[in-house]
Protein backbone atom coordinates (compact mmCIF):
# COMPACT_ATOMS: atom_id res chain seq x y z
CA UNK A 1 0.00 0.00 0.00
CA UNK A 2 1.43 3.35 -0.86
CA UNK A 3 1.95 5.98 1.92
CA UNK A 4 -0.40 8.11 0.29
CA UNK A 5 -3.43 5.73 0.59
CA UNK A 6 -2.54 4.91 4.67
CA UNK A 7 -2.17 8.75 5.00
CA UNK A 8 -5.81 8.95 3.32
CA UNK A 9 -7.46 6.26 5.44
CA UNK A 10 -5.61 7.54 8.81
CA UNK A 11 -7.40 10.89 8.00
CA UNK A 12 -10.92 9.26 7.10
CA UNK A 13 -11.30 7.53 10.15
CA UNK A 14 -10.20 10.71 12.43
CA UNK A 15 -12.55 12.86 10.48
CA UNK A 16 -15.60 10.68 11.33
CA UNK A 17 -15.13 10.86 15.07
CA UNK A 18 -15.81 14.17 15.47
CA UNK A 19 -16.53 14.81 18.97
CA UNK A 20 -16.31 12.57 22.06
CA UNK A 21 -20.08 10.95 23.34
CA UNK A 22 -21.56 13.64 26.09
CA UNK A 23 -23.52 11.59 28.70
CA UNK A 24 -27.11 11.40 28.16
CA UNK A 25 -29.54 14.21 29.39
CA UNK A 26 -31.10 13.72 32.76
CA UNK A 27 -33.14 16.72 32.73
CA UNK A 28 -34.02 19.57 29.61
CA UNK A 29 -31.11 21.67 29.44
CA UNK A 30 -31.84 25.27 31.31
CA UNK A 31 -31.89 28.48 29.00
CA UNK A 32 -28.96 30.77 29.16
CA UNK A 33 -29.04 32.88 32.18
CA UNK A 34 -32.37 31.41 34.05
CA UNK A 35 -31.53 29.67 37.23
CA UNK A 36 -35.14 27.91 37.60
CA UNK A 37 -38.17 27.34 36.36
CA UNK A 38 -39.25 30.11 38.73
CA UNK A 39 -37.79 32.47 36.91
CA UNK A 40 -40.67 32.70 34.01
CA UNK A 41 -42.40 35.81 34.43
CA UNK A 42 -45.25 36.85 36.21
CA UNK A 43 -47.81 36.57 33.05
CA UNK A 44 -47.12 33.09 32.46
CA UNK A 45 -45.81 33.88 29.27
CA UNK A 46 -42.61 32.75 27.94
CA UNK A 47 -40.30 34.52 27.18
CA UNK A 48 -38.86 34.57 23.51
CA UNK A 49 -42.18 33.23 22.42
CA UNK A 50 -44.76 35.78 19.99
CA UNK A 51 -47.60 37.51 22.38
CA UNK A 52 -49.41 38.84 18.95
CA UNK A 53 -53.10 38.42 19.57
CA UNK A 54 -53.02 37.32 22.80
CA UNK A 55 -54.88 39.44 25.61
CA UNK A 56 -52.76 41.81 27.72
CA UNK A 57 -52.91 41.09 31.51
CA UNK A 58 -52.97 37.57 31.33
CA UNK A 59 -56.11 35.27 30.96
CA UNK A 60 -59.86 37.04 31.06
CA UNK A 61 -62.01 36.54 33.31
CA UNK A 62 -64.58 35.52 31.02
CA UNK A 63 -62.12 32.77 29.85
CA UNK A 64 -60.78 32.05 26.72
CA UNK A 65 -63.11 32.23 23.96
CA UNK A 66 -64.04 28.51 23.21
CA UNK A 67 -63.97 27.26 19.69
CA UNK A 68 -66.61 25.76 18.16
CA UNK A 69 -67.19 22.31 16.77
CA UNK A 70 -68.15 22.15 12.86
CA UNK A 71 -71.30 20.52 12.42
CA UNK A 72 -71.72 18.40 9.28
CA UNK A 73 -75.14 17.73 7.61
CA UNK A 74 -76.66 14.67 8.52
CA UNK A 75 -77.42 12.22 5.65
CA UNK A 76 -80.62 10.09 5.49
CA UNK A 77 -80.19 6.47 4.81
CA UNK A 78 -82.62 5.56 2.34
CA UNK A 79 -85.29 2.70 3.91
CA UNK A 80 -86.02 -0.01 1.70
CA UNK A 81 -88.80 -2.34 1.20
CA UNK A 82 -88.18 -5.67 3.04
CA UNK A 83 -89.60 -8.33 0.63
CA UNK A 84 -89.83 -11.93 2.52
CA UNK A 85 -89.34 -14.90 -0.05
CA UNK A 86 -91.72 -18.36 0.77
CA UNK A 87 -89.26 -20.97 -0.69
CA UNK A 88 -92.10 -23.00 -2.61
CA UNK A 89 -93.34 -25.93 -0.92
CA UNK A 90 -92.51 -29.44 -2.35
CA UNK A 91 -94.88 -32.02 -2.11
CA UNK A 92 -93.88 -34.73 -0.17
CA UNK A 93 -94.22 -37.69 -2.08
CA UNK A 94 -94.24 -41.18 -0.03
CA UNK A 95 -93.18 -44.39 -1.06
CA UNK A 96 -95.71 -46.77 -1.24
CA UNK A 97 -95.19 -49.23 1.65
CA UNK A 98 -94.20 -52.44 0.66
CA UNK A 99 -96.08 -55.10 1.20
CA UNK A 100 -97.09 -56.48 4.54
CA UNK A 101 -95.84 -58.90 6.06
CA UNK A 102 -98.24 -62.57 6.03
CA UNK A 103 -100.78 -62.26 9.49
CA UNK A 104 -100.98 -65.94 11.53
CA UNK A 105 -102.99 -68.29 10.05
CA UNK A 106 -106.97 -68.16 10.97
CA UNK A 107 -107.76 -70.89 9.21
CA UNK A 108 -104.98 -73.58 10.16
CA UNK A 109 -102.05 -74.97 9.31
CA UNK A 110 -101.72 -75.54 12.87
CA UNK A 111 -98.23 -75.69 14.63
CA UNK A 112 -98.39 -79.20 14.88
CA UNK A 113 -99.37 -80.15 11.54
CA UNK A 114 -96.15 -77.68 10.16
CA UNK A 115 -93.63 -79.84 12.55
CA UNK A 116 -95.27 -82.73 10.96
CA UNK A 117 -94.11 -82.45 7.38
CA UNK A 118 -90.84 -80.58 8.40
CA UNK A 119 -89.63 -83.88 10.61
CA UNK A 120 -87.46 -86.32 9.37
CA UNK A 121 -86.64 -83.82 6.20
CA UNK A 122 -82.54 -83.82 5.61
CA UNK A 123 -80.96 -81.00 7.57
CA UNK A 124 -83.83 -80.72 10.24
CA UNK A 125 -82.32 -81.45 13.40
CA UNK A 126 -83.78 -85.42 15.26
CA UNK A 127 -84.43 -83.57 18.51
CA UNK A 128 -87.81 -82.01 19.41
CA UNK A 129 -88.94 -79.23 17.64
CA UNK A 130 -91.53 -76.29 18.67
CA UNK A 131 -92.98 -73.62 16.55
CA UNK A 132 -91.71 -70.01 18.00
CA UNK A 133 -93.56 -67.52 15.19
CA UNK A 134 -96.69 -68.48 13.03
CA UNK A 135 -97.49 -70.17 11.07
CA UNK A 136 -98.25 -67.10 9.07
CA UNK A 137 -100.59 -67.35 5.91
CA UNK A 138 -101.32 -65.83 2.12
CA UNK A 139 -103.42 -67.76 0.39
CA UNK A 140 -102.21 -71.54 -0.15
CA UNK A 141 -98.74 -70.33 1.66
CA UNK A 142 -97.65 -70.42 4.56
CA UNK A 143 -94.54 -69.66 6.73
CA UNK A 144 -93.57 -70.92 10.33
CA UNK A 145 -90.18 -70.31 12.39
CA UNK A 146 -89.38 -73.54 14.18
CA UNK A 147 -86.82 -73.96 17.01
CA UNK A 148 -85.16 -76.75 19.15
CA UNK A 149 -87.84 -76.92 22.28
CA UNK A 150 -85.58 -76.12 25.04
CA UNK A 151 -83.68 -73.92 22.92
CA UNK A 152 -81.92 -70.65 23.82
CA UNK A 153 -83.71 -67.72 22.23
CA UNK A 154 -80.06 -66.96 20.75
CA UNK A 155 -79.86 -70.21 18.88
CA UNK A 156 -80.33 -70.10 15.22
CA UNK A 157 -83.66 -70.91 13.70
CA UNK A 158 -85.43 -72.74 11.36
CA UNK A 159 -87.11 -71.57 8.39
CA UNK A 160 -90.12 -73.71 7.22
CA UNK A 161 -92.15 -72.06 4.07
CA UNK A 162 -94.69 -74.51 2.92
CA UNK A 163 -97.89 -74.09 0.69
CA UNK A 164 -101.41 -76.21 0.40
CA UNK A 165 -104.07 -76.66 1.70
CA UNK A 166 -104.19 -77.45 6.23
CA UNK A 167 -104.88 -80.65 6.04
CA UNK A 168 -101.55 -81.50 3.07
CA UNK A 169 -99.25 -79.28 2.93
CA UNK A 170 -96.21 -79.87 1.60
CA UNK A 171 -92.52 -78.47 2.64
CA UNK A 172 -91.56 -75.70 -0.17
CA UNK A 173 -87.94 -74.80 1.93
CA UNK A 174 -86.95 -75.54 5.19
CA UNK A 175 -83.38 -74.24 6.34
CA UNK A 176 -81.80 -71.30 7.42
CA UNK A 177 -82.56 -69.48 4.05
CA UNK A 178 -85.52 -70.40 2.83
CA UNK A 179 -85.78 -67.78 -0.05
CA UNK A 180 -84.93 -69.43 -2.95
CA UNK A 181 -86.10 -68.62 -6.66
CA UNK A 182 -89.31 -70.55 -6.08
CA UNK A 183 -89.68 -69.05 -2.90
CA UNK A 184 -88.83 -65.19 -4.66
CA UNK A 185 -91.05 -65.72 -7.52
CA UNK A 186 -94.31 -68.14 -6.77
CA UNK A 187 -94.77 -67.23 -3.52
CA UNK A 188 -97.28 -64.21 -2.35
CA UNK A 189 -95.93 -61.00 -1.22
CA UNK A 190 -96.92 -61.60 2.58
CA UNK A 191 -95.05 -64.65 2.38
CA UNK A 192 -91.83 -63.21 0.22
CA UNK A 193 -91.57 -60.33 2.95
CA UNK A 194 -91.50 -62.72 6.29
CA UNK A 195 -89.26 -65.30 4.17
CA UNK A 196 -86.95 -63.13 2.05
CA UNK A 197 -87.42 -59.72 3.70
CA UNK A 198 -88.57 -57.85 0.48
Amino acid sequence: MSALAVVLTGVALLAACGKPPQPALTAPPEAPGSGSASALPPSGLVPGLPTAGLPTGGVPATGLPTVGVPTYPTAVVPTYPLTTTTPPVTPTTTRPAGPSPAPRCKNGPTAQQVLTVVKGRPGVPQEELKVVEGPYCSGTWQFSIVQIAGADDDDEALLVVTNGPPATIKVVEAGTDVCSVKVQNESPPGIRVRACGA
